[in-house]
């Protein structure tokens, strides 16, 4: 039986943008297949979340295009944005809602249920059952996280988008979600876009990676590549830091006590 072709849920062709007159980006190119999960490595500034915010029509496109699972961003956005989950800062939550009121407008507006998620019970998962009738106002920076998490994946979109996600949930939260979006890429159905600072979470949890540097992406690894990355000494880490041109920085003496 031939191999079915695999679907491209994102294509970035030349982006470029910015904010002003400022430009922070160009010559963007990048793909996300359903079945992939990609981390999104940078240093602060590098244009990680300008790149996700252009990717989801937050901020215009100065050139090139962005296709969301076959639809231009530019010539539908409404459908293009139906085809996507992400997860908003946790600072731009509305303070004077409750967590169930906020799940509940996500849902009408992507038209689904308020508990149409990819788990039986995301509320559960992420220990948000507790939470969901209090103000988001009360919420700590975890809870808001976890609270923008689960709407994003309302709707159990093709595409999930999460910027930093991550860096505010707690240890059993974190290895729940990655467990979801392990399940969720392997369903062939789905795929992730998970922007990080965390080497180590890419490493263990990402089919796929790139490095935006200065505005561009500098580097690129495919399922291959990561794998033989991590295979060697030093593992990803390491073949990142080579990326960077960060070389191992020498020991000159011994410390004693």
């Amino acid at each position: 039986m031939p191999l079915q072709p695999t679907r491209e849920l994102l294509k970035v062709q030349g982006l470029d943008t910015g904010y002003g007159s400022v430009q922070v980006l160009r010559g963007i190119n990048l793909t996300v297949v359903a079945g992939e999960i990609l981390g999104l490595l940078g240093a602060n500034g590098s244009g990680k979340s300008t790149l996700l915010r252009a990717v989801t029509g937050q901020i215009p496109l100065w050139a090139g295009r962005v296709i969301v699972a076959g639809v231009d961003l530019a010539a539908a956005p409404e459908q293009a944005k139906a085809e996507f989950g992400y997860a908003v800062d946790a600072a731009d939550l509305p303070a004077t809602l409750t967590g169930l009121q906020y799940i509940e407008l996500v849902a009408s507006i992507k038209r689904c249920r308020a508990t149409d998620w990819p788990a039986d019970d995301l509320l559960e998962v992420l220990s948000l059952r507790p939470w969901v009738r209090r103000l988001i106002g009360e919420y700590s920076f975890g809870t808001r996280v976890k609270l923008a998490i689960s709407a994003a994946l309302l709707g159990c979109p093709p595409l999930v988008i999460l910027d930093e996600s991550l860096n505010g949930l707690d240890p059993i939260a974190s290895f729940r979600l990655k467990q979801l979006l392990r399940q969720l890429a392997r369903s062939g159905d789905h795929g992730v876009i998970l922007s990080t600072h965390q080497l180590d979470t890419v490493a263990g949890l990402c089919d796929a990676a790139a490095l935006i540097l200065q505005g561009c992406i500098s580097q690129c690894w495919n399922r291959d590549e990561m794998a033989t990355a991590r295979s060697q000494q030093g593992g990803f880490e390491l073949a990142v830091m080579a990326a960077l041109g960060e070389a191992p920085m020498p020991l000159r003496g011994v410390c004693s006590g």
